[in-house]
């Protein structure tokens, strides 16, 4: 009786547990898999509530028997006590005389009336056992029809489960008897991983020994680890049909065969939580949604489609795989398809117009997955998704809408289709990989194709139609990704090479500087992308002024001084996007030069790894550790008229010539001539070490670059040379009167 209510009372305990736990889990757990559990735990749960109820029964019931028992039995035995106090002895054959039986007394009964009394009250203790064992063993009953019979398993059923698992065919029904067969007899994630380990699983009902041999013999060890673990996540499996989910789009075939559930019931349990509680939040919407089903059966397909991809994908991309080429190709077409459906809401011919659903699509999960393959990211970003090596598609009807899209992760995830380059190059190199080298290059040149491309140009600068928010202030993310993968291209996009698939007129016509223009300005939409740019375009100006002292290269200066210009107008014509005010520009102006040659030591130092070119930079890593870097190489300009547009390289010569000066002592050592070492010194060039070093603060501009070319002098380098073909290369790139507008 007590263990009995103890089993119910520890039943109600962890019925009540789980549902207090899965009313925040169904927040964050939606799909196939979790509307199986929510339905297969509401069905425990009423189940759980009349099993708890039986067992109170029975406790009760035996309870009560207990009580009338015990009565009954001690009625019987005082009258075994009555009996032998009146000098009888009571056995099993009756009541006789004792040895010390002195007669009856009269009135009082005899030993027939003892064995009389005596044998009602035993017959009373029977019947009262027999009602309460018939009561108890009808509670019995009722909960055995109430508790749920443990799945029914057969040899035949394991190769047929199996085969269904792995081609694709299995239905969500198919995938709630499985797993729900797999909970009835036990198997959880812990067991299934000890089967796969070859141990012993032992307490399994009748039947499933057999069903899991054939399991076994059709999964074999690893087959069966695999679906340990797929049920160990979340409980999707790979049945689920991937390529469906992949290709479903708005009126395509592989919605063919879906039904809307025909009652408004059956048709909320096929969405997840948190869609059918929106719903239900809103009188009226859940009955609208249905109706509207029920008369755009293709539009409901898409949208069935959409919450099946979500769980899926979302399950998958948790996980370390690299999908295949094909398959990735056709995600990153799958999820700009889905952004381009709900950008398109509103428009009142969408699936989300006819079907007001709100469905969070996958399309953020789909491209971790997919971008995992940098194969899938060069084919996408060349428009060639069956890797021939010729177009087949128009790549701005796949990247636009992925660019474009408002995400909730910043576009973080779609930018991994674009952030890989720059690594997969210095990686490539150091593992002597030509083939990678060429992909990364290659995708690379794509990408700054699409950027630079006027009509994707623009409405990148303005996402949402005309004076309105820029890719940076909306996909922050999906910039920083731009930058990550082109900053080690820098020198391509400024025409320093000259080589491999970046030919001069690859990106744009000789002489012209628009798409490069295009891209430094959507590099400082964003702060940190801009920082990001700004330490590359350092590092890479570095190797120019070693170019030119190592020479004498005058493209080298022209280099240093057209890349310098793409820094400074993509900064201003980021500005002047963004505001109208002069006043309001000059600050953003000021404010993001800051920002970008506030040095990134880390992407220095990665360059300086990755990239062949700034291997053998000298003076570079000295640069890195000095504490007035972002002086040394470029100033943020304090007087908005005292800038190279207006003509003033005052606040350029100084630190161009400190550089060369730096590259110059670095490859001979210090001047010979005692009176310039002694200038340095008192300059504050040349620390008492014997190591130069930019003066802090505001140095007089002129006496450093004085100094510094007389000492550059004495090594055959002509620093008004150098200045010569920096200028009129900045020149070629930016205008030098203010007044005169600033090309984008």
């Amino acid at each position: 009786m007590t263990s009995t209510e103890s089993v119910a009372t520890r039943l109600e305990d962890a019925r009540d547990s789980i549902h207090a736990s899965t009313n925040d889990l169904w927040s964050a757990w939606t799909g196939i898999a979790a509307d199986a559990a929510a339905g297969h735990l509401d069905r425990e749960r009423k189940s759980d509530t009349t099993i708890s109820y039986e067992l109170r029964e029975i406790a009760s019931a035996t309870r009560r028997a207990d009580e009338d028992l015990a009565h009954a039995a001690r009625v019987a035995l005082d009258r075994i006590a009555a009996a032998e106090r009146a000098g009888f002895t009571v056995s099993d054959g009756g009541v006789t005389a004792g040895p010390d039986f002195t007669g009856v007394y009269e009135g009082e009964p005899d030993a027939a009336a003892h064995w009389g009394m005596i044998q009602d009250a035993l017959r009373v203790v029977g019947e009262v056992d027999d009602d309460h064992a018939r009561r108890i063993t009808g509670i019995i009953s009722n909960l055995v029809d109430v508790t749920p019979a443990p799945a029914a398993f057969s040899p035949d059923e394991a190769a047929h489960d199996w085969a269904m698992l792995t081609d694709g065919t299995v239905t969500s029904e198919d995938l709630a008897r499985f797993t729900t067969n797999l909970a009835a007899a036990g198997l959880d994630p812990q067991s299934l991983e000890e089967l796969a380990n070859g141990k012993v699983v032992t307490a399994l009902p009748a039947g499933a020994f057999g069903y899991l041999e054939n399991l076994y013999g059709e999964a074999g060890a690893d087959g069966v680890m695999e679906l340990q673990q797929q049920l160990l996540a979340d409980g999707s499996t790979s049945a689920l049909d991937a390529r469906d989910l992949v290709e479903a789009r708005p009126g395509s075939a592989q919605l063919d065969g879906y039904q809307v559930p025909p009652t408004l019931s059956a048709f909320m349990d096929t969405l997840p939580p948190d869609v059918r509680s929106e719903l239900e939040s809103e009188p009226g919407a859940a009955a609208t949604a249905h109706r509207n089903a029920l008369a755009n059966p293709g539009d409901a397909a898409y949208i069935d489609s959409v919450i099946r991809g979500r769980e899926f994908w979302e399950f998958v991309g948790t996980g370390s795989g690299t999908p295949g080429a094909e398959l990735g190709t056709k995600l990153v077409e799958s999820a700009a398809s889905q952004v381009s459906v709900i950008d398109s809401t509103g428009s009142g011919t969408g699936p989300y117009d006819t079907i007001p659903i709100t469905v969070g699509h996958a399309g953020e999960s789909m491209l971790d997955v997919a971008a995992s393959n940098h194969d899938v990211s060069a084919r996408v970003l060349a428009g060639d998704l069956d890797g021939d090596g010729r177009p087949d598609i128009q790549r701005d009807d796949i990247l636009t809408p992925l660019f474009t899209h408002d995400w909730d992760d910043g576009g973080e995830s779609a930018g991994r289709l674009t952030n890989w380059m720059t690594p997969e190059m210095g990686d490539a190199h150091a593992a002597g990989d030509p083939a990678r080298v060429d992909r990364a290059e290659r995708a690379a040149l794509d990408l700054s194709q699409y950027l630079a491309h006027e009509e994707n140009f623009d409405r990148l600068m303005d996402v949402h139609g005309e004076n309105t928010s820029n890719i940076g202030e909306v996909n922050p993310g999906l910039v920083r990704a731009f930058a990550d993968g082109l900053h080690g291209y820098i020198p391509e996009l400024v025409r320093a090479d000259n080589v491999g698939d970046w030919k001069q007129d690859s990106l744009e016509s000789p002489n012209f500087n628009e798409a490069a223009r295009r891209i430094f300005t959507l590099m400082a939409t964003d702060q940190e992308s801009s920082a990001t740019f700004g330490s590359a375009a350092t590092a890479f100006g570095r190797y120019y002024a070693d170019d030119f002292v190592e020479g004498p290269s005058y493209l080298g200066a022209s280099n240093a001084g057209r890349l310098q210009a793409l820094l400074d107008t993509g900064i201003y014509n980021a500005g002047r996007e963004m505001f109208d005010d002069r006043a309001q520009i000059d600050e953003f102006v000021q404010q993001r030069r800051e920002d970008t040659f506030n040095t990134n030591y880390t992407v220095i130092r990665n360059l300086v790894a990755l990239d062949p070119r700034l291997s053998g930079t000298v003076g570079l890593m000295m640069d890195v550790n000095s504490t007035s870097i972002r002086d040394t190489f470029v100033p943020a300009f304090e007087d908005p008229e005292a800038t190279p547009f207006t003509g003033d390289f005052s606040r350029y010569s100084a630190p161009n010539a400190y550089n060369l000066l730096e590259n110059a002592v670095g490859r001979y050592g210090l001047p010979r001539d005692p009176e310039i070492v002694t200038n340095l010194g008192d300059l504050n060039l040349l620390g008492s070490d014997g190591t130069l070093t930019y003066p802090s603060g505001n140095p007089p501009l002129d006496a450093i670059t004085g100094a510094a070319d007389r000492a550059l002098e004495t090594y055959g380098i002509d620093f008004s040379t150098f200045r010569e073909y920096y200028i009129d290369a900045y020149g070629s790139v930016a205008p030098t009167n203010r007044e005169t507008a600033i090309p984008r």
